[in-house]
C-alpha cells in the first residue's frame, strides 16, 4: 500500500527525497551501535540504522521541556539517553518501508518503570512534515519530543515514532488509516525492545507498556489497542491513554473541518476514488486541487488555507447527510470507509485513560462522553478525567494524573 503521488505533486516530494538522503548519509556516517532483528513473529521492526544523540542531564531536560509546560514544568528525576532509530515497518498490505523512532531511555538505578509509547498529533502528509523534524527545524507543531522526554525523565522508556509514509518520497502518510497506524506502533515497540539491550538486559518485555496519543495520535493508540492480540505478540499493550483522542471521522469533519482534506486525500489514495471520491465530499474548488494543496504544506499552513466553516468546504449534499447522520444511506461506500477506520471499539478491554478538556474545539465533550460510554458498555475499564476550562491539548494539565495511572497498572 504505497500511496503514490501524481506528477504534479512530485516537485514538492523531491524536497522530501533530498531531506531523506541527507539524513541517511548522516546516519550511516555515525557508529551504528546495536543493530539487530526485532525477534518477533513479524518481519517488521528490524533496525536499519541508529543515531545516538547522547545523554541529556536533568538541568538540560528541564530547560528543553519548559516551553511546553510553562510555569508548571515538572522537574526531571533522571538523566535520559536519546537515540533516533530508523526501522523497517510494513504497510498492512505488505509493502516494506522505513520510519524514524525517537527513543528516550532514563538512567534509573533499577529497570525503568514502564514503556510510554506516544503517537503524535497531526503534522501533515509528506516527508518534510514528519513529527521528528519538529525539533530539528525549530517548528512548533506540538513539542512532541519535549512531552516524551519529560515522561522519560520521570522513569519511563519513551518511544516517539513517525507515522508510515514520511520516508517514501512519492507517497503520503496514510493519515487516519487505522491499520497503518497500528502497524507502525508495534514495529516501534519491537525495534526498541532490541535497542535497549544490554542497558536493559531483558528488554521491554517485562515492563508495563502503554500506548498514548494526542488528537490523531489518540486515533492511532486506539487502533493499536484494537489490534493488540493480532500484532502485539510478546510486546502486547497493557493500557491506552488518549489526550483529546479523535477516534471517529464524522465528528471531526463537523467540528474541525480544516483537517478533513488531508483525511480525504489519504482515503482516496488508499481506497481509490471509486470508493472515496473527493468531489462527493468537498466543493469542486477544493477537490480539484486536493493533492497539490495537501502535499505542498504542513498542518499549520493547511489549517490556515482551508475554511473553518463546514459549509464553505463540503459539498452540500454530503454535508447535509453528515449532519443528519445519514451517510450510510446517501454515501454508503464513504460511510463504510469511515466506519472501518473508527478506532477503540473492538472490545479490546484494555485499561483506558482519557483526558478531556471542557473547551475542546476539535473533539467536543459530548462526543468524548459517548465514546467513553461505548467503551464501558463493552466491558472496557475506563478512567475519564475532564478538566474544566482546558482546550484540546490536555498533556500538560494531566501530566501527574497520567504518571499515577501508569504506575497503578504495574
Amino acid at each position: 500500500m504505497m500511496i503514490q503521488l501524481n506528477r504534479r505533486a512530485r516537485g514538492w516530494a523531491a524536497v522530501c527525497l533530498v531531506t531523506t538522503l541527507l539524513l541517511v548519509v548522516s546516519s550511516q556516517a555515525t557508529p551504528q551501535g546495536r543493530v539487530g532483528s526485532a525477534g518477533s513473529r513479524f518481519s517488521h521492526g528490524r533496525i536499519h540504522s541508529v543515531v545516538e544523540e547522547g545523554r541529556m542531564l536533568p538541568g538540560a531536560i528541564d530547560a528543553f521541556v519548559r516551553p511546553l509546560f510553562g510555569g508548571r514544568a515538572p522537574s526531571a528525576r533522571y538523566a535520559v539517553d536519546v537515540a533516533v532509530l530508523r526501522i523497517y515497518t510494513r504497510y498492512p498490505t505488505g509493502g516494506l518501508t522505513q520510519t524514524r523512532v525517537q527513543v528516550f531511555v532514563p538512567d534509573t538505578p533499577d529497570a525503568p518503570e514502564a514503556v510510554y509509547l506516544f503517537a503524535p498529533g497531526s503534522t501533515g502528509l509528506v516527508g518534510v512534515c514528519r513529527p521528528s523534524r519538529e525539533h530539528e527545524a525549530g517548528i512548533v507543531w506540538g513539542r512532541y519530543r519535549a512531552h516524551v522526554l519529560a515522561m522519560a525523565a520521570q522513569g519511563f522508556v519513551g518511544v516517539l515514532p513517525d507515522y508510515i509514509g514520511f520516508e517514501d518520497a512519492e507517497a503520503i502518510q496514510p493519515y487516519f488509516h487505522a491499520d497503518s497506524e497500528a502497524h507502525v506502533l508495534f514495529s516501534s515497540l519491537y525495534a526498541v525492545d532490541q535497542w535497549v539491550r544490554p542497558q536493559i538486559p531483558d528488554g521491554i518485555g517485562p515492563l508495563t507498556r502503554v500506548a498514548a496519543g494526542y488528537s490523531q495520535g489518540g486515533h492511532a493508540a486506539f487502533a493499536a489497542a484494537d489490534r493488540n492480540e493480532l500484532l502485539g505478540g510478546a510486546l502486547a499493550l497493557d493500557g491506552v491513554i488518549g489526550y483529546g483522542p479523535t477516534t471517529e471521522i464524522e465528528p471531526l469533519f463537523q467540528t474541525y473541518p480544516s483537517l478533513a482534506p488531508m483525511v480525504v486525500m489519504s482515503f482516496a489514495s488508499i481506497y481509490g476514488s471509486d470508493r472515496v471520491d473527493p468531489h462527493e465530499i468537498l466543493l469542486d474548488r477544493w477537490a480539484d486541487e486536493l493533492e497539490y494543496d495537501t502535499t505542498r504544506q504542513c498542518v499549520g499552513g493547511i489549517q490556515r488555507f482551508y475554511p473553518s466553516s463546514p459549509a464553505a468546504l463540503f459539498d452540500p449534499t454530503f454535508l447535509a447527510s453528515l449532519q443528519a447522520d445519514r451517510l450510510d444511506q446517501t454515501h454508503p461506500s464513504i460511510a463504510a470507509v469511515f466506519a472501518a477506520n473508527r478506532t477503540g471499539l473492538s472490545g479490546h478491554r484494555l485499561p483506558v485513560l482519557i483526558l478531556q478538556g471542557t473547551n475542546d474545539v476539535v473533539v467536543r465533550r459530548a462526543v468524548q462522553d459517548r465514546f467513553v460510554s461505548n467503551l464501558r458498555r463493552q466491558g472496557t475499564p475506563v478512567e475519564y478525567l475532564v478538566y474544566d476550562g482546558a482546550r484540546h491539548d490536555t498533556r500538560q494539565i494531566a501530566f501527574a494524573d497520567v504518571i499515577a495511572w501508569i504506575r497503578a497498572l504495574e
